[in-house]
C-alpha cells in the first residue's frame, strides 16, 4: 500500500468507508457465525464458570467459551505465553480476521501510513500480586524493579491498557498513529470515531479500530456488584439480560473484541477492497452529572447523537436503525429512550432499536466494538438482530426496540450509540455505501 496522504488534507475532508470486520464473543469468533446467531436470537450467555463461582453474587455471563479461547492461544502462541491475558490476545485475534477480511495479508510490510485506534479495559487487578507484595516484609520499590518477573503475566501490573494497540501495531507493521482509549463503557465507539477522523483529515489511509476488553475475574465482577449494576439473579442466565424490559435487573458482563478497517475511500478502491459501507459522522460528549449514572434525561447521549448527525449532515429523519446502548439497567434504557425522544422527536417512534447486549452481554470498554460490526452489517444486508428476553415492555421505554425476532428492512443509515460511567458518551453514522454519489 502506497502512501497516498491527501496533501489538501486540511481543505477536504476524505471519505471513510469500512473494508473488514473481526470479532471475538460469547457468540463465536467469526463474523458470520456471530451474525447468523444474532439474527436468530441465539443467546451467548451461559452460567459463570470461574472457580468457586457458586459463591459469587454473578452467575450469569457472556463468556467466550473455553475451545474458542484455546483456537485463539493456539493462533497467537507466542503473546499466550509471554502475554497471557485474554483482552489482550481477543484483540489480537479480533484485528487478524479484520484484516484478513480487508484483503491485507502481508503483515511483515512496514505501513507508516495505517495506524491503529483501539479501547481497552484498565486490565486485571490480581489480589495475589498485591497480598504477596504487601506480605513482604523486604519489600521495597528497588527490589520490586529488580523482581518484576515476579508479577504475574496477566496483572495489571504487566499488561495495562495500552498492551493490545501496541501489539497489533507491531505483529502487523501498521507504524502509523497508535492509541489506546479507556473511557469506560464509551471507549470502543469512541476509537472507532478517532480512528474516523483520522482517516478522515488525512492522518492516515487505514486505521484498525475497535476495542477488547475480559473483566470476568473476581474484582471485575465484584466492582459491579458493589455499584449495584450488575443482575444477580439465578434465573437462567440466557434469559437474564433484558433491555429495555420492566422486569430488567441489572447489566450482565460479556468479553471479547470488536474491530473493523476503516480506510480512505480512493485508497480502498485502488486497491480492489470489498467495502461494506461508509461512516458518515461521529459525535462524542461529557454529561458530566454523577460518576456511575447518566443524567436522568439523557442530555450528554442527546448531546452526542445531535453532534453526530450534524457532522453526518444528516437529519433525524435520515436514521432508520439505531443500535442501543441498552445495557438492561433501570437508569440507562429509561435515559436512553428519553434521548432518542428528544434528537428524533416524531420519528423516534419509526426507527428501530435494538440492543446487541442482549445476546453477547455487556463487553465494557469493547462494547461499542462488536456493537458497530452489527450495525455495519445491519447497514449493507437490511437486517436488523432483535433485543430478545423483551416479554414485559416497560412503560417508560416505549418505542421499536425489535423484540425477540429479526426484522429485513431498508437500512439507509444507522447509528451506533456507547455511553459509559463518568458522562462519557459517543455515537456513529454509517450509511450504504454509493460509490461516487454522496
Amino acid at each position: 500500500m502506497e502512501n497516498s496522504v491527501n496533501p489538501d488534507k486540511n481543505h477536504k475532508k476524505r471519505r471513510v468507508v469500512v473494508t473488514g470486520l473481526g470479532m471475538a464473543t460469547s457468540l463465536g469468533l467469526h463474523v458470520e457465525e456471530s451474525w447468523g446467531k444474532a439474527l436468530n436470537g441465539i443467546s451467548g450467555i451461559s452460567k459463570l464458570t470461574l472457580p468457586f463461582a457458586e459463591k459469587s453474587p454473578v452467575q450469569a455471563v457472556g463468556e467466550v467459551g473455553e475451545k474458542d479461547w484455546q483456537k485463539i492461544q493456539e493462533e497467537f502462541k507466542e503473546e499466550s505465553l509471554t502475554e497471557g491475558e485474554r483482552r489482550t490476545l481477543f484483540a489480537l485475534w479480533a484485528a487478524k480476521n479484520a484484516l484478513s477480511d480487508a484483503g491485507i495479508s502481508d503483515y511483515g510490510k512496514q505501513r507508516d501510513n495505517c495506524g491503529v485506534a483501539l479501547a481497552a479495559g484498565l486490565g486485571i487487578n490480581r489480589l495475589e500480586d498485591i497480598q504477596n507484595w504487601i506480605n513482604d516484609r523486604n519489600f521495597n520499590i528497588k527490589r520490586f524493579g529488580m523482581e518484576y518477573s515476579r508479577v504475574h503475566r496477566e496483572s495489571i501490573m504487566r499488561n495495562n491498557s495500552h498492551r493490545p494497540s501496541a501489539l497489533i501495531g507491531k505483529r502487523f507493521g501498521l507504524h502509523g498513529m497508535n492509541c489506546t482509549v479507556t473511557t469506560a463503557c464509551a471507549s470502543a465507539t469512541q476509537a472507532i470515531g478517532i480512528g474516523y477522523r483520522s482517516v478522515q483529515r488525512g492522518d492516515a489511509d487505514l486505521m484498525v479500530a475497535g476495542g477488547a476488553d475480559s473483566m470476568i475475574n473476581p474484582v471485575g465482577l465484584v466492582f459491579f456488584v458493589l455499584l449495584s449494576a450488575a443482575a444477580t439473579s439465578s434465573e437462567s442466565p440466557q434469559t437474564l439480560c433484558r433491555p429495555f424490559d420492566r422486569k430488567r435487573a441489572g447489566l450482565v458482563m460479556g468479553e471479547g473484541a470488536g474491530i473493523a478497517i476503516l480506510e480512505e475511500k480512493s485508497h480502498a478502491v485502488r486497491r480492489g477492497a470489498k467495502i461494506y459501507c461508509e461512516v458518515a459522522g461521529y459525535g462524542s460528549s461529557m454529561d458530566a452529572y454523577q460518576v456511575t449514572a447518566p443524567h436522568p434525561q439523557g442530555r450528554g447521549a442527546e448531546q452526542s447523537m445531535r453532534a453526530a448527525l450534524n457532522d453526518a449532515g444528516m437529519n433525524s429523519h435520515d436514521i432508520d436503525y439505531i443500535n442501543a446502548h441498552g445495557t438492561s439497567t433501570k437508569l440507562n434504557d429509561a435515559m436512553e429512550t428519553n434521548a432518542i425522544k428528544n434528537v428524533f422527536q416524531d420519528h423516534a417512534k419509526n426507527i428501530a432499536i435494538s440492543s446487541s447486549k442482549s445476546l453477547i452481554g455487556h463487553l465494557l470498554a469493547a462494547s461499542g466494538g462488536p456493537e458497530f460490526v452489527f450495525t455495519v452489517l445491519s447497514t449493507e444486508r437490511n437486517k436488523v438482530h432483535p433485543t430478545i428476553n423483551l416479554t414485559s415492555p416497560d412503560p417508560k421505554c416505549d418505542l421499536d426496540y425489535v423484540p425477540n425476532m429479526h426484522r429485513s428492512m431498508t437500512v439507509r443509515a444507522a447509528l451506533s450509540n456507547s455511553f459509559g460511567f463518568g458522562g462519557q458518551n459517543a455515537s456513529i453514522i454509517i450509511i450504504k455505501y454509493h460509490g461516487d454519489e454522496q
